[in-house]
């Protein structure tokens, strides 16, 4: 039970570098939500053949790609299409968990680190298990893991305020 008579003083104080963090994965997280929820209702109205058909026109002959590049965009937007409310479900679920783990966080309490790593780390795979780890989707699991990476070393310096 909390003491009524205890000052303002000697409450911890949550550090403004750590309310920064959290404010930046709130809104980042709340984005993740929104989108993902976004993308699970329109997943069915997007016609992949047609966005497919679009595609391959504004490429051009994929035969004249001798690396094989563009066919692998290729097979990945359309991998990433057929599964698209997968997709949209688990990074919806994985954008709620950071989000709870940055509420702990915001908070000052330390399980929300826990939460909001796993989730984080969680998110840079899910487009590889369904569209495998070709070209396009290793540049996205790169980027997103420099930003990952980044916010998780930056959480934990502020570990030692949690409890």
């Amino acid at each position: 039970m909390e003491n009524p008579f205890e000052t303002q003083a000697t409450r911890a104080k949550r550090p403004t570098f750590l309310t920064v963090l959290c404010i930046l994965t709130f809104i980042g997280s709340g984005w993740g939500v929104l989108g993902s929820i976004f993308n699970f209702f329109t997943a069915d109205v997007i016609n992949g053949d047609l966005y497919m058909e679009t595609y391959n026109s504004m490429v051009g002959d994929i035969e004249s790609d001798p690396y094989g590049l563009t066919q692998s965009i290729v097979d990945q937007l359309s991998t990433s299409l057929a599964h698209g409310k997968e997709i949209a479900t688990m990074n919806l679920v994985l954008s709620l968990i950071s989000l709870l783990g940055a509420i702990l966080m915001f908070n000052l309490r330390r399980i929300g680190f826990f939460l909001y790593t796993a989730a984080q780390i969680l998110m840079l795979f899910v487009m590889p298990y369904f569209a495998g780890f070709g070209f396009l989707t290793l540049v996205q699991m790169t980027l997103s893991g420099i930003v990952t990476l980044a916010f998780v070393i930056m959480y934990a310096v502020n570990l030692k305020h949690m409890r």
